[in-house]
């Protein structure tokens, strides 16, 4: 017989979905709403979460519709879903940092968080420990924050465990995206979820610079549904894209080692050579501060579409088709 589930002190009876903003403990008032939907029959958790930057839409819209969409009685397992994890950043229209952490702190590399800390990362620590723990499988959804532009793509989490990778990368096919990307990350939630808890995960980077596109909306949705009937909690037949997805195994992330002005060469999409100049920064009097030129050949999928920018953030990331030599 189905049994309650009970997430961090709140118990949901089977058929039931319930939606309950949570208290971050010690942590200034911070708080965490969250969907929980118990199917009517036994199978695995599934957990979707959105808004870890506060200014990434797309996947943000796509949870708060799930939530209302997704019928309890024919769900095999359950459902979390938390449309905003970073609330101070959403309400502020802040990208990359949490304004309500005192140290105005990147969320998404304070994983898996300490009671100890700082109020993102107690933050970090109350999803990891009362929420990520419980389930079975884990997306992050995200997008090219407000100031940057971005080619969608799938991203496998960072993991040694060769059964676990392939399992993600398995789950990843059953999803509309054209291009998977191999994570070599450490600090995000995702990998962390992957690597400290050895619960498959994965990330969707879909939408960008700060816009509400419905088609974006709607594909993070398909593709949220597809993963569950991969994993058998809905019913249905996946999409399969096996056999058109492009596979990125090595990829370049490229922060700016200065702040000043940002010249980019390139848009999201093109195709790159080794050692083609790809961007610089440049002082307000125009002197070079960073060039950054391709390691290899690859493709271009996040690029910063400010003239101004600061010390520490993201400048570009490509990837390449080809294993690193």
């Amino acid at each position: 017989m189905k049994k309650a589930l009970t997430i961090a002190g709140i118990t949901v009876q089977p058929g039931e979905k319930v939606k309950h903003t949570y208290t971050i403990p010690d942590a200034n008032g911070m708080t965490l709403p969250v969907v929980i939907i118990n199917g009517a029959e036994d199978g695995k958790v599934f957990l979707a979460s959105a808004g870890i930057h506060g200014a990434e839409y797309p996947g943000i819209q796509a949870c708060i519709e799930l939530a209302e969409e997704l019928d309890p009685n024919r769900i095999r397992g359950a459902v979390i879903l938390i449309p905003v994890v970073n609330l101070s950043g959403f309400y502020g229209r802040k990208p990359y940092i949490c304004p309500a952490d005192e140290e105005q702190k990147n969320l998404n590399r304070v994983f898996p968080g300490s009671p100890d800390g700082t109020n993102a990362e107690k933050l970090a620590y109350f999803m990891t420990e009362e929420i990520i723990r419980q389930c079975d499988f884990h997306v992050d959804l995200h997008s090219g924050d407000m100031v940057e532009s971005l080619e969608e793509f799938c991203a496998v989490a960072n993991t040694q465990d060769p059964e676990l990778r392939a399992y993600i990368t398995e789950a990843a096919k059953h999803t509309s995206f054209s291009h998977r990307i191999q994570s070599g990350g450490q600090r995000e939630v995702y990998n962390r979820t992957a690597n400290g808890l050895g619960i498959p995960a994965m990330l969707f980077e879909r939408g960008g610079g700060g816009r509400v596109v419905p088609e974006e909306i709607t594909r993070n949705k398909t593709d949220l549904v597809s993963l569950m009937q991969f994993l058998e909690i809905l019913p249905g037949t996946p999409i399969d894209s096996s056999d058109r997805q492009i596979y990125y195994p090595v990829h370049r992330w490229i922060e700016a080692v200065e702040s000043g002005c940002c010249y980019s060469y390139v848009k999201v999409g093109d195709e790159i050579r080794k050692g083609q100049l790809l961007c610089e920064i440049r002082d307000p009097f125009g002197n070079l501060l960073q060039s950054v030129t391709a390691e290899c050949d690859g493709r271009v999928k996040i690029l910063n579409n400010c003239l101004g920018i600061a010390a520490g953030d993201d400048l570009i990331m490509y990837g390449s088709t080809r294993e690193e030599q």
